[in-house]
């Protein structure tokens, strides 16, 4: 075996063994979360919703975008970890059946985006 052809050969086996750590169930869920985890959670009040941080960070610098009838960008300050913070959104009096869609970020990085977009409206 030249030392080319054992080269390519560990590179191989290296990609299929992380391949198949990631491809394990329960590996990716048994890994702690570091960092800032964000998730949109509608509210039963109208024109409002929460934002809770599930990580084990604070998320600093927290913004939410929503889209609907109207767009806008505001920032509702740091989020410590467990925490929650509430925000509210202009457009939802006016017509009750076009959809509002939120997102919220961290200044600070996230652990976990895909749970970062919800829709609160209606």
């Amino acid at each position: 075996m030249t030392h080319t052809v054992r080269r390519a050969t560990l590179a191989l086996l290296t990609a299929g063994a992380a391949a198949g750590a990631v491809l394990v169930p329960g590996v990716a869920a048994a890994a702690p979360v570091r960092g800032p985890d964000l998730q949109v959670v509608r509210s039963n009040e109208p024109c409002s919703g929460t934002v809770v941080n599930r990580g084990d960070v604070v998320a600093s610098g927290v913004r939410v975008q929503w889209a609907g009838l109207v767009f806008d960008n505001t920032g509702i300050g740091d989020i410590a970890p467990g925490g929650s913070a509430r925000f509210g959104y202009i457009g939802c009096g006016i017509s009750r059946s076009i959809p509002v869609f939120v997102i919220a970020y961290a200044g600070n990085g996230e652990a976990y985006p895909f749970d970062n977009v919800a829709q609160v409206n209606p």
